[in-house]
């Protein structure tokens, strides 16, 4: 069990908290917000293998791909019996397939005859039939047909019956799981469910999903994403009106570890004067990463008696009640523009809120321990009364394409091409190390090295 009280010997920012800045706000903020765990897991620097090394990559296909939680797609990309999303990992495929009304199985996509690929493209079937020779399964996996079975006496349908990874669903996201040994989601996911309860995930839907592949290793991309300080060198834009330096960070266990961000107050890296809640309202409204759901402003001035922070929540509050048709009256102003990211290890991150919410997946391509492909989503609540939008397709950009083409991200898309242009060069920059190992901080970089440790634990464990 992690230590729920920040350690004497941890420093931090000596500017306003997190905790502070929940102090101000205008609702009475959840508790879930007001829950810390902070333990001291050291200071010990990280192993440059861990992004560069072929042979820890190989080892960590076994021990980390083939055993843990990973999210395969969200429910309403398969809403009718026979709807199939594709989950491809580190070599391995599976067909996530709605076997019934309220059943998801995840299908090895191996046909078991010659052992081509079911299926290549997501879609709605009846049955699954390899084109190859004709053999048919069943959506719920078993096997229906061999055109030729009388060649065939040693293999009875019941030992034809294809393969099934473990499935679990939260929140309207399905999960997979290689190892029929594995723990349960519950065992590994909390707290997730219970901070995210008010958040109602399940009633959300696919707005946008756009991905892409990075030229760096899966670690690379997702750390990039873990920690705000690097606002100072990467996104100086964000600076007047985010709080990087003196950012919240806490893990909850082994797989969970969470990060905010709150908004409405300068950095503390601003050091030259003290910016008016005009100017930080103003540059949350403009600069393209205002709270979603909140419309640009040219020149706003903060009513009296308002500060910056409660009056962009105000904005987002009432735009988003409009698009919605919920009552948001009591919804507290951090969760209309914070950023609430947990992250689950080892490849998923979910931000809470009641506005449209991020979740991040990366993932190897392949079996390459240089390249990985990142996808971003914004989950999107069904307004009330309303049936359900279908789901948006995934965009895959290429390897030419910025972020900032993807419209459906918006704002979004020109500050991840700013963390995209630091994963090449971390990638080679690692390679070409000398010391070998990766030095983090003991607070800011915490969940970082948190999630290097789970790595390791994983890796080193005997089968």
């Amino acid at each position: 069990m992690f230590d729920r009280h920040i350690p004497e010997t941890m420093a931090q920012c000596s500017a306003i908290n997190y905790q502070e800045i929940l102090d101000t706000d205008t609702r009475p903020v959840p508790d879930c917000l007001r829950e810390r765990s902070v333990p001291d897991i050291g200071t010990k620097p990280v192993s440059v293998e861990h992004y560069t090394s072929p042979e820890v990559f190989q080892r960590s296909i076994s021990k980390v791909w083939l055993r843990t939680w990973q999210m395969a797609c969200r429910e309403e990309e398969i809403p009718l019996v026979g709807d199939y999303q594709i989950y491809d990992v580190v070599g391995k495929s599976l067909i996530i397939v709605r076997s019934g009304p309220d059943e998801i199985r995840a299908l090895h996509n191996s046909c078991l005859h010659r052992g081509r690929k079911l299926v290549t493209q997501n879609g709605s079937k009846r049955e699954f039939r390899c084109p190859f020779h004709g053999f048919t399964w069943a959506p719920d996996g078993a096997f229906l047909f061999n055109p030729v079975e009388w060649d065939f006496p040693q293999c009875s349908h019941e030992q034809l019956r294809l393969p099934e990874a473990k499935v679990a669903r939260w929140g309207g996201f399905v999960f997979i799981n290689f190892d029929p040994g594995a723990p349960s989601l519950d065992s590994v996911i909390d707290p997730i469910p219970r901070h995210f309860d008010r958040w109602v995930m399940e009633d959300k839907y696919i707005f946008a999903h756009v991905a892409k592949r990075a030229k760096a290793n899966w670690m690379i991309a997702q750390e990039a994403f873990m920690e705000t300080h690097h606002s100072i060198g990467t996104h100086p834009q964000i600076m007047p009106f985010i709080t990087d330096a003196n950012a919240q960070y806490d893990i909850f266990s082994d797989h969970v570890t969470r990060h905010i961000s709150g908004r409405g107050h300068q950095s503390p890296f601003i050091t030259d004067r003290v910016l008016t809640q005009d100017e930080i309202a103003n540059a949350l409204l403009n600069q393209g990463v205002a709270p979603r759901g909140a419309a640009p402003n040219a020149l706003s001035v903060v009513p009296e008696g308002m500060t910056a922070r409660s009056y962009v929540a105000e904005i987002a509050r009432a735009s988003l009640q409009q698009e919605t048709g919920y009552d948001l009256a009591e919804t507290a102003d951090c969760e209309l523009g914070d950023s609430l990211i947990y992250n689950l290890f080892p490849n998923l991150s979910v931000w809470g809120g009641a506005i449209p919410n991020l979740v991040y997946r990366w993932r190897p391509v392949g079996r390459r321990h240089d390249e990985s492909m990142m996808e971003i989503y914004i989950l999107k609540r069904v307004p009330k009364g309303d049936a359900r939008p279908r789901p948006a397709r995934m965009q895959l950009l290429g390897d030419d394409e910025p972020w900032a083409s993807a419209d459906n991200i918006g704002g979004l898309g020109p500050v991840v091409d700013q963390d995209w242009a630091n994963m090449e060069a971390m990638q080679e920059g690692l390679a070409a190390s000398e010391a070998q190992v990766v030095q983090l901080g003991h607070y800011l970089e915490m969940r970082i090295r948190q999630h290097h440790a789970t790595f390791d634990a994983y890796c080193e464990e005997s089968p």
